[in-house]
Formats: structure tokens, sequence, C-alpha cells
């Protein structure tokens, strides 16, 4: 299993789309602070301090979250359909379960890699402009790797939703295409139903999809701790199981 994951990190490290939305995703963190720090400026308004920059954009990460766990999940594992090197891979001798698990694992590390440039990037840039600042009263020194580490967390639970359509449906343009829109959609359309059926308002409140923009409160209740936490690590297992039982089915060719 230790070598499956190595491989993973090896042909990641040798991704190009990987390495293509890590630039991109730099570059648009390093543009959207530059907007508000010259209108700012022209305004006469005081300026953001990484520490302000942080705590109000953070909830902004989401949106870099779904599009790079899509597109990663488009070209990093359906991509190997596409050249053959699935087929090979599930003739190598491994249990497929094991080959998903590695899979898995080297996706989710990739998507959490993508999902921490626009917070750290851009708190970065706005601290080398402004100064860094002061956190909100009501967080503490923790915020900050809180913050990181709720990310990678909720990044790992969306790329195992990523890699489940992305062996249900083994093309990258159907997989990038589905999961954007299903990443976009499903709140909408479970705060809709949720508030006419109790039962789907509850699984919303209890989502992913709703406890994502938890990660950007000042403070937390020991009470939601729990739920902050078991939900995504939750999500990981529930989407895993599937995905592993679709690939062990699955003709490769």
């Amino acid at each position: 299993m230790y070598n499956l994951i190595r491989a993973e990190f090896f042909k990641l490290r040798k991704n190009r789309s990987f390495w293509t939305l890590l630039i991109a995703f730099a570059a648009v963190s390093l543009a959207y602070p530059l907007l508000y720090y010259f209108d700012h400026q022209s305004s006469g308004e005081p300026q953001f301090t990484g520490a302000q920059f942080l705590s109000t954009f953070i909830a902004s990460n989401s949106y870099a979250i779904k599009f790079g766990v899509a597109v990663l999940a488009g070209f990093f594992i359906c991509n190997e359909y596409a050249t053959g090197i699935m087929k090979t891979i599930a003739s190598s001798g491994n249990t497929r379960g094991r080959l998903y698990a590695a899979k898995l694992i080297g996706f989710a590390v990739g998507a959490m890699l993508v999902s921490l440039v626009f917070p750290i990037v851009s708190t970065v840039e706005v601290t080398f402009l402004s100064g860094f600042g002061h956190l909100p009263a009501e967080s503490s020194g923790f915020f900050i790797p809180r913050v990181l580490g709720l990310t990678m967390l909720y990044t790992a639970a969306y790329a195992a939703i990523g890699a489940l359509f992305a062996v249900i449906l083994t093309d990258s343009g159907k997989t990038i295409g589905v999961s954007i829109i299903f990443f976009l959609m499903i709140d909408i359309v479970l705060a809709g139903i949720g508030s006419k059926v109790e039962f789907f308002g509850k699984l919303y409140d209890y989502s992913i999809f709703k406890l994502v923009g938890d990660i950007s409160k000042p403070s937390i209740d020991s009470g939601d701790w729990p739920a902050l936490l078991l939900v995504p690590l939750l999500t990981i297992v529930l989407c895993a199981m599937p995905g592993i039982f679709v690939f062990r089915r699955k003709d490769i060719k």
C-alpha cells in the first residue's frame, strides 16, 4: 500500500494539470487582493490587513475548492482511463480496493494543496502590502491553523465525491462538467427542498456543503466541533465505499 501511495504522489508531482491549477490559483490569489488594495487607495478607505483579509474572504475559498476538485478529478484520475494507464494499474496484481484507496489519497492530497493556495498566498501578499494586523477579537491564536486544517479536511471530503464521479464517468470532460454543476447546484437544491421537507433540511444542515461555511467563523462553540469534524470524515468513508465497489466491477479498457 505504501508503494502504491508513493506512486500516486510521484504521478501527482509530474501531472501538468496539477501544476497548472496551482499556478492559476496563485495568479488569481495575487490579483484578487490587489483589486481591493488599489480601490481602497483611490477612495481613501483603510486598507485590509492580512488578518482582516483572511477572516473576511476565507469563505470565498469554497469556490476554489469545488473548482479545483472538479478539474483535478478530470485530469488526474480520468486521464488514466484515456491513456490506458488505469488498465495497466488494474492488472498489476494489487487489489482494486487498494488501488482506489491509493488513488483517492494521492488525489485528495493534490486537492488539499490547491485549496491552500488562496488563503496562504493572498494573506501573505496583503500582509506585505499593509501589515498583518490583528485577528478578530473573538478569535484566538488557533484561528489560522484551525482555518487551514479544516480547509484541508473539507477539501478531502469534496475530493472523495469528485473521485466517485471520476470512477463512474471515466471521461475527463463529463467528470469536470458534472462535478462543477453538482457542487454549484447542491446547496440550492438541498436548501430549497429542505425548506419544505424537514428531513432534507436536517440533511443539508449536517452536510459538508453547509458546514464548509463554518470554517470562516471567528470562533466555534465546543458543541459544534463534533459535527464539524465527523461530517467530512463520514463523507469520505461513505463516498470511498461505493467508489471502491464501482471500481472493482468496472470493465477497464
